[in-house]
């Protein structure tokens, strides 16, 4: 299975986490994980409102929760 690097931005810092995945992750895929990544790490919501169509777009979730960004996907560098 191939590893994929998705970056992000979090205030004002990039950040990045790796995943495995046969195919390239969408980005509605990207933006699920790293919206999974920030509840299991417990980031700082921004805020308590959020707009009834942020739960259909998992990048507003990010947006108006976390205030992170996705800023790309691309195919992890092999290290061997």
């Amino acid at each position: 299975m191939a590893k994929w690097t998705i970056t992000f931005n979090k205030d004002g810092n990039t950040v990045k986490m790796e995943t495995e995945s046969a195919t390239k992750p969408s980005v509605d895929e990207a933006n699920v994980k790293v919206l999974e990544l920030a509840e299991r790490e417990g980031y700082e919501r921004q805020g308590e409102a959020e707009s009834p169509e942020a739960e259909k777009e998992p990048a507003v979730r990010l947006l108006e929760r976390y205030g992170i960004t996705l800023t790309g996907i691309a195919e992890a560098e092999s290290s061997e």
